[in-house]
């Protein structure tokens, strides 16, 4: 298969994003030559090319979180996940309801409800907590607004209205009395900014942020994901990182700002992309499918990004295979698989488990429900489930339309 083109150089990326907040007085990055050293740089080139990466490597058997199953929680997916204070918050969009579990996968309660009345959500798609003041802010992107919910009692508080400006957006992120919200348009001559911050007192716009020219190669159409753009979202730098990005940024107080290069060959060029978005539009029929993109031998679709203790982690698109990659933030290693394996679970595990949540403890994958039909078949019915791992009894009763099971792994000490 033939390259797409060389990325632009890590220099010239970093040039670009120091006008990363344009707003009306065109406010930068925190950004400046003297602090490039403060940037990590990942070369997927040079990186050690592995069958499987383990977790077994660098994490401690799991905790496993059994959900609750019963009519009230029935989960289809999960869009969005967070454990605030010992308990678990899980969004589903395709429900939609917000969920609360207990630690152990008690179910606790829903926290808002659907519909068209004061304080209901139309088309929840992520949720971001203000961990200071206990506040959960769910966008609704149908209605262009945050809806606040006190995490003490659960009650509704009150919604941030945004204006409505022919975008589409369905990924948000609180940080120090702002709301970052993504933006994407139908017209492919619209304001290309990515980023939209908002005053969550008013619901005022108070700056634009990443130039889609600059930070996603030109792309800035309604194409979703099934998951937020932002990651790390219970830190005090949570990042943000696109589709065609080989940037991922830290959305912080002082800004936003370059956090990790990701260097290729291979990486999708801006050219590339440029004849994807005259093949998209403009016209009332947009073609969103980047299916071709599959058959070509270039990477792009950052995704699933995680910080672990002293390391990354993230899953990226090679052509038509995902690919996996770790990466140790001191010795500066850099590993990448076609697999990231739960090898605690059974030898040779290939159930997909993404990993969707990180903290000081350990990280937290999922076993989707669209994947326990598989697991069930292929681990549970042929008898290859580890029997000394937590939880086993629990396990081996799961159905096919139980809810998702959550994994928590401690991280393994470095000095080992």
């Amino acid at each position: 298969m033939r390259k797409i083109g060389k990325m632009v150089s890590g220099a010239a990326v970093l040039l670009m994003l120091a006008a990363a907040c344009g707003g009306k007085e065109g406010r930068g990055a925190d950004f400046s030559e003297g602090k490039n050293r403060d940037i990590e740089v990942i070369d997927i080139d040079k990186a050690k090319r592995e069958k499987a990466l383990l977790y077994s490597s660098i994490l401690e058997e799991p905790d496993v979180i059994v959900l609750e199953t019963n009519p009230e929680c029935i989960i289809q997916d999960v869009s969005a996940i967070d454990i605030y204070e010992g308990n678990i918050y899980i969004l589903d969009d395709e429900v939609p309801a917000l969920y609360v579990f207990r630690r152990d996968g008690t179910f606790l309660r829903r926290i808002g409800h659907q519909g068209r009345g004061h304080g209901e959500y139309r088309e929840p798609s992520d949720f971001s907590i203000d961990r200071e003041n206990g506040i959960l802010y769910l966008w609704d992107g149908a209605l262009c607004m945050a809806h606040k919910y006190s995490l003490r009692t659960y009650e509704y508080l009150s919604s941030v209205r945004t204006k409505r400006s022919g975008y589409q957006s369905f990924c948000m992120q609180y940080v120090g009395g702002k709301l970052y919200v993504n933006r994407t348009s139908l017209d492919a001559d619209a304001g290309n900014y990515l980023l939209v911050e908002i005053d969550e007192k008013t619901g005022v716009q108070t700056d634009s942020c990443l130039k889609a020219d600059d930070y996603n190669r030109g792309w800035n159409f309604a194409l979703r994901l099934p998951f937020s753009f932002f990651y790390s979202q219970n830190t005090d730098a949570p990042k943000y990182v696109e589709m065609f990005s080989d940037t991922i940024m830290a959305v912080t107080k002082e800004g936003i700002k370059p956090y990790c290069v990701v260097k290729s060959e291979d990486f999708v060029s801006k050219k590339r992309m440029k004849k994807l978005i005259r093949d998209c539009g403009p016209g009332e029929e947009f073609n969103y499918n980047v299916s071709d993109l599959h058959e070509e031998d270039c990477i792009f679709c950052i995704s699933r990004f995680v910080e672990l203790d002293g390391m990354l982690s993230f899953q990226y698109m090679k052509g038509g295979d995902r690919r996996y990659l770790l990466h140790d933030l001191n010795t500066k290693e850099t590993w990448v698989a076609p697999s990231f394996k739960e090898d605690y679970l059974f030898e040779n595990n290939n159930i997909p488990l993404d990993m969707c949540y990180s903290d000081e403890e350990g990280v937290l994958s999922v076993l989707r429900v669209d994947v326990i039909p598989y697991f069930i078949e292929n681990v549970i019915d042929k008898g290859r489930l580890n029997p000394k791992i937590d939880k086993y009894e629990k396990l081996m009763e799961i159905k096919e339309d139980s809810n998702p099971v959550l994994f928590f792994h401690k991280y393994k000490s470095r000095s080992k």
